[in-house]
């Protein structure tokens, strides 16, 4: 009998303790999520909630804010619903879900659009410090102008976008790792550049970042990426429709004075005459190259020193990124 009572104290015990860790946490993560409403706004977003609930115990946190508004300099966001979700036992995967409307307003310039989607859902996972993956899905997006009546700008069947460790290329002792990148956009309507049913897909790699997410917000993480030779490798970045494809493939770089360097190879047919006036005539042939007996075009665009080149012309300047 004594044993029973014992070990029902002990139960109870580690009952009572979880139940105030839990509790702790949660009143942890709520008070962060409020100092959020108190930020700035300007170099750091300003994070507001109309109502924010916390629940899941005993195991998980369900963190729910509705009327959700982000401010950041002239741009503001508003979302009619985020939750992130996590469990006790694994505090290193999260599961974010967003409600539909989003809508995005920027002071500055009066323009406001709008994204509705059937639903939206996002997931980051790390191993260790590493980015293990992060992923986010969108079904259904339809993206407005807003400022005088809904003028559609976009919409989709399906979007989604990937990225995901690559084990073999991690370097644990340079702590040094790679990341593939895929994303892909499925039923593209898109009637200001007259795409019907059209599909996307991106494919790249990012060599030699540094493999602690920590120190991601560091001031001179770019120039630690050029220094351990980090390079962005566009594998293919590709798009068709019913009668016209384009194609894009290069590699990326910075030198060491923080400019960009590479090359990008390009081929595309029917896009000249969907971009229309977007792109002047005289430029044409500068960034999408001469056309073939076939009517597709090509072009090869090589940047050294920051400096564009298509061909042997300079084209354009992009300034240092450190």
């Amino acid at each position: 009998m004594k044993r029973i009572i014992v070990l029902g104290a002990v139960v109870l015990l580690v009952i009572v303790l979880w139940s105030g860790a839990w509790f702790w946490a949660a009143g942890q993560a709520t008070a962060y999520v409020k100092t959020l409403e108190t930020a700035d706004g300007v170099t750091t977003p300003r994070v507001a909630c109309r109502s924010l609930g916390i629940g899941g115990f005993p195991f998980g946190f369900d963190l729910t804010c509705t009327g959700a508004t982000i401010a950041l300099a002239d741009t503001s966001v508003t979302v009619s619903g985020l939750k992130a979700a996590a469990l006790v036992y694994r505090p290193t995967f999260v599961l974010l879900f967003a409600q539909s409307p989003v809508t995005i307003a920027d002071a500055f310039t009066g323009s406001q659009r709008r994204l509705d989607f059937a639903d939206a859902e996002a997931s980051a996972r790390l191993d260790g410090w590493r980015i293990g993956r992060v992923s986010l899905v969108v079904n259904a997006p339809v993206w407005n102008d807003v400022v005088l009546e809904d003028r559609l700008i976009a919409r989709a069947d399906r979007l989604e976008a990937h990225l995901i460790d690559v084990p073999a290329k991690h370097d644990a002792k340079a702590g040094l790792a790679a990341l593939a990148e895929y994303a892909q956009i499925d039923g593209l309507v898109a009637p200001g550049l007259e795409i019907v049913s059209g599909k996307t897909i991106f494919e790249g790699e990012i060599t030699n970042l540094p493999d602690d997410v920590r120190t991601y917000g560091d001031p001179d993480l770019l120039m630690r990426w050029q220094t351990a030779g980090g390079k962005f490798m566009l594998t293919g970045f590709k798009g068709d429709d019913i009668d016209s494809h384009f194609d894009v493939a290069g590699t990326l770089g910075l030198d060491t004075q923080g400019r960009v360097e590479g090359q990008l190879k390009l081929n595309s047919k029917g896009v000249v005459e969907r971009l229309g006036p977007l792109i002047p005539e005289q430029f044409r042939g500068l960034i999408l190259g001469g056309q073939a007996a076939d009517g597709s075009y090509s072009q090869t665009v090589n940047i050294a020193a920051g400096v564009v080149f298509s061909g042997l012309v300079p084209a354009a300047v992009i300034p240092p990124l450190y």
